[in-house]
């Protein structure tokens, strides 16, 4: 049985250096801001040959590790915005996930294309009374091609995720972003961490003999 989160979340540039994170107490709302730790998460996307799930902005994973494992769809809403269709962990591709998906997919078979692996440093940003505003974590992200020709198969960097709590105002993360922007972090160029490892793992262009 497959359930359906709303997601709202930004990402940004980062520099892998916690202590480069500014003091998010001063955003106004946040009391606290508290460590839960590092996960470790292993995520095999899955796409057709073509990609025709990553052309609509769609991703489809199967993820380890952390409090939400399983398999994942994330289909696009608006900007920042997405909702997550989720499965419980099995080996092989929900049936109900694929039925989603078939609009986009037709009849082509789906395959792994990218396996990434992530350390996740997670902090919440908590409220007075304890309440948690949003998560922000820092992910060191390993990236690894699974399909295409030649060029690089594997991609390193790290980013910053944060993702209102449910139910939350969207405001709250302009006013995160904007205490982000004042220490030099910016939003990521890309929309995704799957879209990042596409692109800087693209099979490398023949070059053909004039």
């Amino acid at each position: 049985m497959a359930d359906t989160k709303r997601e709202i979340e930004r990402k940004y540039e980062s520099t892998a250096a916690t202590s480069d994170l500014p003091d998010l107490t001063r955003v106004p709302g946040v009391s606290a801001v508290i460590d839960k730790g590092v996960a470790e998460l292993d995520a095999t996307y899955y796409d057709t040959e073509d990609q025709r799930l990553a052309a609509g902005s769609l991703t489809l994973r199967r993820r380890t590790g952390g409090d939400d494992a399983g398999w994942h769809l994330k289909l696009p809403v608006a900007p920042d915005v997405r909702d997550e269709i989720r499965a419980p962990l099995s080996e092989t591709v929900p049936r109900s996930l694929t039925s989603l998906a078939r609009s986009r997919t037709r009849d082509a078979r789906l395959v792994p294309v990218v396996r990434l692996r992530s350390s996740r440093d997670v902090r919440h940003l908590v409220a007075d009374d304890g309440s948690v505003l949003a998560e922000l974590s820092i992910d060191a992200v390993r990236a690894e091609r699974l399909t295409g020709g030649p060029g690089e198969s594997q991609s390193r960097w790290t980013e910053i995720e944060v993702e209102l709590a449910d139910d939350g105002d969207p405001a709250f993360l302009d006013a995160v972003e904007k205490r982000l922007r004042k220490a030099g972090i910016r939003r990521s160029a890309s929309a995704s961490k799957l879209a990042r490892a596409l692109a800087d793992t693209a099979p490398a262009t023949p070059v053909i003999p004039a």
